[in-house]
């Protein structure tokens, strides 16, 4: 029997990756969602890289890895973005920090301003005066 191409991969391997986000809230609202954590990984490592296409643009490759949870399984996943797709989630990180409240705003800002402030990032063009 033939299988229907449909784009999507099937797999029965016991180590793929799941979870989900889901309720009547929005984004801001409080307790307002369900979380599944069914095959949730448990971010544990992260590696980033730049990639050059056969046209010549860049494409930002995050390898995000960790433990999936409940399980002694991992999960293993490489995602592909260009620096809109970086920016949200970077923006996206500093709106949860901000709705913990404002300390938390202001550490996590702090700590990325003191990132770039000492070069910390590889590659990085001096910072700014």
């Amino acid at each position: 029997m033939r299988r229907k191409k449909t784009g999507r991969r099937i797999s029965g391997d016991p180590r793929k990756s799941g979870g989900d986000i889901a309720g009547p809230g929005g984004p801001h609202d409080r307790n307002a969602v369900i979380l599944d954590t069914t095959d949730a990984v448990l971010l544990d490592h992260t590696n980033v890289c730049l990639m050059e296409t056969s046209d010549g643009s860049v494409v930002l490759g995050m390898l995000l890895e960790g433990r999936i949870n409940k399980t002694i399984d991992r999960a293993r996943n490489l995602y592909l973005m260009n620096e809109d797709g970086a920016a949200a989630l970077v923006s996206e990180l500093m709106a949860l920090a901000h709705r913990i409240g404002p300390e938390s705003g202001a550490r996590f800002t702090a700590r990325l301003e003191h990132l770039v402030a000492t070069n910390s990032f590889t590659g990085q063009i001096d910072a700014p005066e």
